[in-house]
């Protein structure tokens, strides 16, 4: 059993390795159905940034909003839930995203791996 794990974790350290910059893709693919998917270039660095200090110092269920320089799209970013998976800490966080007028929400799952969040596929 203990072997098993650390067969485990050894291919995790691999996997990790290999795919540096296919996670930072997957970080910005599960925005592709939000609202927030216009973004590009430094306005999505910073988003990026902000969410992942959000999911570093938020309390759960303690609304945190942000917007664009330009004011023409704004989301409120809530934590609901801290869980593990895999040995590794995740949160759960709802981002309610307006543009337009239209207002969008969506939960989604981020573990902590390499002091980086990464959108937790399932």
């Amino acid at each position: 059993m203990m072997r098993l794990k650390v067969i485990q974790r050894g291919l995790l350290a691999i996997l990790l390795l290999c795919s540096a910059s296919a996670a930072m893709a997957q970080n910005a693919l599960f925005l592709r159905d939000s609202p927030l998917a216009s973004l590009a270039g430094a306005e999505l660095d910073a988003l990026l940034d902000e969410i992942g200090h959000t999911l570093d110092t938020a309390e759960l269920h303690t609304p945190v909003t942000w917007q664009t320089t330009d004011r023409r799209l704004s989301s409120i970013w809530t934590v609901t839930e801290d869980y593990q998976k895999q040995d590794l800490s995740c949160r759960k966080m709802t981002l309610e995203t307006t543009k337009a007028g239209e207002t969008s929400s969506t939960s989604y799952g981020f573990c902590r791996v390499d002091n980086n969040w990464l959108f937790d596929l399932e």
